[in-house]
C-alpha cells in the first residue's frame, strides 16, 4: 500500500482543491499514519484474547486494537468524503474513472 502524501493529495483533487482543503489533508495523513502503526499492532498480536471477568467466568474477547482499528478505518473514509474523493464521488464528476467499462449495472 502506497503511503499517501499532500502532493498526491492535492493532485488527486485537481482543480477541485482549495487552500482550505489543507486542514483535511493534514489530519488524514496523521489518521493514515496512525492506522498503519494500529495495522502493525494488531498483525503482530492475537485477534481474541481470554477475559476473566469479575465472577470468574472466562470468555473470549475481540482484541481492543481490531475495534480502533475498524473505526479509524472509517474515520479515513470520512475524511476521504469530505475531500470528495471517495469512488463514488469521483465516479459522478468523472474524475479518472472510466466511465464505459462494458458493465450495464448502472443502467439497471
Amino acid at each position: 500500500m502506497a503511503v499517501p502524501t499532500a502532493k498526491r493529495i492535492r493532485e488527486y483533487l485537481g482543480d477541485s482543491y482549495k487552500e482550505s482543503d489543507e486542514e483535511l489533508i493534514k489530519l488524514y495523513l496523521e489518521t493514515h499514519q496512525f492506522y498503519r502503526r494500529l495495522q502493525a499492532e494488531v498483525k503482530s498480536s492475537k485477534l481474541m484474547y481470554e477475559y476473566t471477568n469479575k465472577a470468574g467466568a472466562t470468555n473470549l474477547v475481540k482484541n481492543p486494537l481490531s475495534i480502533e482499528l475498524t473505526k479509524t478505518v472509517q474515520t479515513l473514509n470520512n475524511l476521504l468524503k469530505s475531500l470528495g474523493l471517495t469512488p463514488a464521488q469521483r465516479k459522478k464528476v468523472g474524475m479518472g474513472v472510466n466511465t464505459d467499462d462494458g458493465d450495464d449495472f448502472d443502467d439497471f
